[in-house]
């Protein structure tokens, strides 16, 4: 079976089709109409931006003092959770001076999932997805080591008591050290510190994004399994953008142009929808592939969404062979030898499917 499974990936990946990736976003791109937008709207840009420096700043200063002097492995005192619940709202600023318009639905879901210790699980489809899951909640993350020293960014999430898991695996010893010692030097794996938050409710609740990367929104990649191991409930926060302009999802993009066009609309419109609080079966329990899939596709129903079985490795195979999209997001660009003329790229050629890495090839003398 695994070796069939591996055998369909990469023939997937021999045969990509680069017209239907949801890595790829052709669907939204710059007309004329986006082209008035940027001259009635960019001088907007700075004003807007100050507003959202300085809400980052004080959001940054207020986390400073919620973490300063306190173990980070060990749960905050009232007084300093208290600032932390504070500082969201600085993080609903950010939102607004980006122009999202947020909905949210279900909220008295949150209740019910905290009486019974769940895990937060959504839909990743944009950098906004986080912040927003900040602004409401103020919860723990599992969030990539390297985003520890992100400017301003990285002082904002520590007091939140992320779960740092290192940029690769777990066995290369410089980067398992450095997430050890930002989770406090515990010798606990991952997925333990995740089972051990889950289940200690002096700590926010812990939210997973289980797709892993972010996709268009369009359909749900597939479910990792970190946020089912621990086999407790899980509150579904599901996310969906208004598309039809600029789609907000953080897909293979020149981040720049993304965000300025971002920015050069009238509104971002954000729907957030809390569903009750799944709670798994005992055959869930037992198994998290089983868990993740049915959790995957309460997801896909409820949003309407079709399922992918693509995911992150999908993503570093397109990012290893240098595929994206133009910057008046009409066509796929790729250097030669990687397209064909129906849009399918083998990206086969500098991607090792085996283990998701880009291909190194040694020279011989």
């Amino acid at each position: 079976m695994a070796d069939q499974a591996a055998r369909r990936e990469e023939e997937r990946l021999r045969h990509y089709d680069t017209k239907n990736s949801p890595f790829l976003e052709l669907q939204t791109p710059f007309t004329t109409w986006e082209a008035v937008k940027v001259v009635l709207l960019a001088w907007t840009i700075p004003l807007r931006l100050f507003v959202g420096i300085l809400g980052l700043l004080v959001l940054a200063a207020m986390s400073y003092v919620a973490a300063l002097g306190w173990p980070i492995d060990q749960p905050f005192p009232k007084w300093r959770r208290e600032l932390v619940k504070a500082s969201r709202h600085c993080a609903g600023v950010v939102l607004f001076c980006m122009g999202f318009q947020i909905h949210v639905k279900g909220w008295h879901n949150v209740k019910k999932a905290e009486e019974v210790g769940a895990l937060g699980v959504f839909n990743h489809i944009s950098w906004a997805d986080p912040i927003t899951m900040m602004w409401l909640f103020a919860p723990s993350g599992v969030s990539k080591a390297d985003n520890a020293t992100i400017p301003l960014i990285g002082t904002c999430i520590r007091s939140y008591q992320n779960i740092w898991v290192p940029r690769g695996k777990l066995g290369k010893g410089g980067e398992k050290q450095a997430a050890t010692s930002l989770n406090g030097n515990s010798s606990m794996s991952i997925s333990e510190l995740i089972v051990s938050r889950a289940h200690d409710r002096r700590f926010p609740m812990v939210v997973i994004a289980p797709e892993g990367t972010c996709g268009d929104g369009r359909c749900l990649l597939q479910f990792r399994t970190g946020a089912f191991v621990a086999g407790v409930p899980v509150l579904p926060v599901l996310f969906q953008y208004d598309t039809s302009r600029h789609n907000p999802a953080w897909t293979i993009i020149n981040e720049g142009w993304h965000w300025f066009r971002l920015m050069c609309q009238f509104y971002n419109r954000m729907e957030v929808t809390i569903l009750p609080p799944y709670i798994p079966s005992e055959p869930e329990k037992a198994d998290p592939v089983l868990y993740a899939n049915n959790v995957r596709s309460l997801f896909a129903k409820t949003l309407k969404l079709p399922l992918s079985d693509q995911s992150h490795k999908d993503f570093m195979a397109l990012t290893a062979n240098k595929v994206g999209v133009s910057l008046d997001g009409r066509r796929v660009v790729a250097p030669p030898g990687i397209l064909d003329k129906d849009g399918f790229a083998d990206l086969t050629k500098g991607f090792d499917s085996s283990n998701g890495k880009k291909k190194v090839h040694k020279k011989h003398s």
